[in-house]
């Protein structure tokens, strides 16, 4: 007796399509970092990262037409151009691996989850384990160089506490409360990614060609400027250090190496996850001036998303996602 075959559900072909154009995007920088690169230890981790983005890219590709579905557009060769001059240091192309194997470890963990049909929960799975290896080999080399931001120690209780008042969620008038080890891990996290977005969205602006798509990068940068501004508030108010800044990290260089299609990608896969990002600090962050920081800042991120899926639209190159019928259309 055969087999009866198992449709893909609603989240497995979101994620598989969601993977398939991550990937696609990811090639073609991926390329460029290793045309410019001349640290031999940075060059192997962009060679791993290369390998398994191209792995997972013909694997995605096959079950796309196993099951008969369109294999997205994406990006590709035509989206990058590997002979203009270094825009990004080798220091940045690491912050970038890393913050590619973050952001893996966690798409492809919610994609374990929510799989059902069993080569789909192993297909993730690996996935999980290759940006995990990812993220973990880029933050291998930056802890030998010196270069990795480590959130700062904490003092050792004597003993385990309970709190005692709920003054401990205020944080509007009279003495705030110390930081907890969650708030300072959240502002760390949302200050250096927003460093790296800085930096990213700098390189950008400097080489796109389209005045709008330019504009949208100079707004991030400011935006995400604001944002490292109250972050260094709260840092400085607990005597915390903040990060260096990285700008010295980007050339000077106006060749553009991608399209700006392709930038303004990145620019809202990095939106996405800061929103994702702002709104995991919310839930974790007891101290009610802070959380309301945070809710001000998911607003502007909000806003700026949304206004970079607007554009991505009016230029023709947002790629529609898989999605239900429209029934009322289909009746008329």
């Amino acid at each position: 007796m055969m087999e009866k075959k198992i449709n893909l559900t609603a989240s497995e072909i979101g994620s598989l399509w969601a993977s398939y154009i991550t990937e696609s995007a990811t090639i073609p920088i991926l390329k460029y970092f290793l045309k410019i690169v001349e640290d031999m230890e940075v060059k192997l981790v962009l060679e791993t990262a290369l390998h398994y983005s191209e792995e997972h890219l013909v694997e995605l590709a096959s079950i796309f037409k196993q099951e008969n579905y369109p294999i997205p557009i994406g990006f590709s060769e035509a989206d990058v151009n590997v002979k203009a001059p270094r825009l990004y240091s080798d220091t940045y192309t690491l912050y970038f691996i890393r913050s590619m194997g973050k952001a893996g470890i966690a798409a492809n963990g919610a994609s374990v989850s929510s799989a059902a049909r069993e080569d789909i929960r192993k297909l993730y799975s690996k996935y999980l384990s290759t940006a995990v290896k990812v993220e973990d080999e880029a933050k291998k080399v930056l802890l030998a160089k010196g270069l990795f931001v480590r959130p700062p120690h904490l003092p050792i209780p004597k003993n385990p506490e309970f709190v005692q008042s709920d003054k401990f969620l205020r944080g509007w008038l009279g003495k705030r409360r110390p930081l907890t080890a969650e708030e300072i891990t959240h502002i760390y996290m949302n200050y250096i990614n927003n460093l790296y977005g800085v930096s990213l969205l700098m390189g950008f602006a400097q080489v796109a060609q389209n005045e709008k798509v330019k504009k949208h990068f100079i707004r991030g940068v400011d935006l995400s400027k604001d944002i490292l501004d109250v972050l260094k508030i709260l840092l400085d108010e607990s005597n915390l250090p903040a990060p260096m800044t990285w700008d010295a990290e980007v050339s000077d260089s106006t060749v553009p190496p991608f399209s700006d299609k392709l930038m303004l990608f990145q620019c809202n896969a990095l939106t996405s996850i800061s929103l994702a990002n702002i709104g995991g600090s919310i839930a974790l962050s007891f101290r009610r001036d802070i959380a309301a920081k945070y809710v001000k800042q998911l607003g502007s991120v909000g806003l700026y998303a949304e206004d970079g899926a607007e554009l991505m639209i009016r230029s023709g190159w947002f790629e529609s996602p898989p999605h239900s019928a429209d029934r009322k259309e289909l009746m008329e």
